[in-house]
């Protein structure tokens, strides 16, 4: 197969994927992964592909007599993995503790030869040039697929090596840096998390309030409260050294009432979602309108927020003007809205939007009524399965006014819901700052990479225009 390629630097050279790795060694994984099993082997499937690493949540797994017929892609740790089918060409190098998992029919393994790192194999895989190269001969009749032919042959640029090595260390000290971001940014968002259960899921404050009651009042009855009797009232408190301060304690109450979704704290309320935010369409301009594209607002599509992979929203595929804004059904979302795919085929993914950012109609935002959009965020993450569940479609899901009309929640009061945002507002700024960060680093990155592993800039350059952004 012929490649037109650019010209590369004196010394450098060009050689296939399949030169740089082991003989025989890329193959693609299980074929037929059976049913999958609480207890097995996992397997890394496309989805288990997040920036250029490997999540490890949502693991297949399946039975080591079937695991066994594929050892030629059983993991140790130092593989570069590649995507072959449907999102393909997400690259990832496979980590240590990912030792003794195999791969799925849609990821290739790649096994690289000594003198060559799997990091500067993936940092090629990576690179516009290669993906091209890769898309361009894919197969697109039913999914789009990578032959395994067309990735053996895939050209890489090689530099001397300690060139090489240099490129290698900025790129990888990037990825780090990112990584570190993205991480930091799920500790924050699980630590907002644990805080809304504690308020709003188990009732924390209530079981405090209602011990202390008990502990006043020695004859009340621990039915008066809530659980099994035959469990002490302290067992259920999360850190009796670590009670809310006395404003926000008495926000809540002491005793629970039955309801139809069980116990509930006193004086709450079930209703509908529309209660706690106000519901906002979008639209598209036509597309006809050159004026109406390429402008500088935000435009999201359901595409947008089906595959963001953060929790904020900061870019968006496309972009319209203020003239398409006007003339359109379109309209401007506030920051902070809560987005939902409502119909197609990834009903009910949700992603906050970092800024003011117009969208199309496959979505609906949430706005607060309360001023409180960090704990409607959170609220929703946990009724959007409900919603998810009660949508319908002849063809796809699809949520409608309705649904959201129709629901029937436990509704936050007003005072707790503010109270809270108070707490989580830091939380979440904290993790649109990082993502903001973390975007200029991707952004740096993928401007340096193709230019340095092409020799177009030198280290030098790059290294200043690192400097640059700190």
């Amino acid at each position: 197969m012929s490649f037109d390629l650019p010209y590369l630097p004196e010394g450098w050279n060009y050689k296939s994927l399949e030169d740089c790795a082991r003989k025989q060694s890329i193959s693609y994984g299980v074929v037929q992964p059976g049913t999958a099993l609480a207890d097995g082997i996992p397997i890394i499937r496309v989805n288990n592909f997040n920036n250029g690493r490997i999540e490890l949540a949502d693991l297949m797994k399946i039975s080591p007599e079937i695991e066994t017929k594929y050892s030629r892609t059983r993991l140790v740790g130092g593989e570069v993995l590649i995507t072959l089918v449907g999102s393909v060409g997400q690259v990832a190098v496979a980590p240590v503790t990912v030792a003794g998992f195999n791969v799925a029919r849609a990821v290739a393994v790649i096994h690289p030869i000594d003198g060559i790192s799997p990091d500067w194999i993936a940092i090629c895989l990576r690179s516009p040039l290669s993906q091209h190269l890769l898309v361009s001969r894919a197969n697109t009749t039913v999914q789009t697929t990578i032959n395994l032919k067309d990735l053996r042959a895939l050209p890489l640029p090689i530099p001397p090596k300690e060139e090489r090595d240099q490129i290698e260390s900025l790129i990888t000290t990037l990825d780090d840096r990112i990584a570190l971001l993205r991480e930091t940014n799920a500790t924050l968002e699980a630590m907002a998390q644990a805080l809304f259960k504690s308020w709003f899921v188990d009732f924390d404050p209530v079981h405090a309030n209602a011990s202390t009651k008990q502990m006043i009042n020695p004859a009340s009855s621990p039915s008066d409260f809530v659980g099994d009797p035959a469990v002490p009232l302290d067992s259920r408190l999360r850190g009796n050294d670590d009670l809310l301060p006395p404003e926000l304690q008495t926000l809540f109450p002491a005793t629970f009432t039955a309801s139809s979704q069980g116990l509930v704290p006193e004086g709450w309320e079930m209703g509908s979602i529309l209660e706690l935010a106000n519901l906002i369409g979008g639209g598209t301009p036509k597309t006809d309108r050159a004026e109406y594209w390429d402008g500088d607002i935000s435009w999201a599509s359901a595409k947008d927020v089906s595959q963001a992979k953060n929790l904020f929203l900061i870019e968006t595929e496309r972009t319209i003007t203020a003239q398409g804004l006007k003339e359109s059904a379109t309209k401007l979302i506030p920051a902070f809205s809560s987005v939902i795919v409502a119909r197609g085929a990834t009903t009910g993914r949700m992603v906050l939007f970092g800024a003011n950012i117009a969208m199309n109609q496959t979505c609906y935002a949430l706005a607060s009524k309360h001023a409180a959009p960090f704990f409607l965020n959170l609220f929703m993450q946990r009724e959007i399965q409900s919603l998810t569940q009660r949508a319908h479609g002849s063809v796809f899901d699809t949520i409608t006014t309705n649904t959201f009309s129709t629901s029937k929640t436990l509704l936050i009061p007003a005072q707790l819901q503010v109270a809270f945002e108070g707490i989580v507002s830091p939380v979440f700024e904290g993790i649109l700052e990082n993502t903001k960060q973390a975007q200029t680093l991707a952004t740096l990155r993928d401007t340096l990479l193709p230019r340095l592993i092409s020799g177009q800039l030198r280290l030098p350059e790059a290294e200043a225009a690192l400097a640059e952004v700190g």
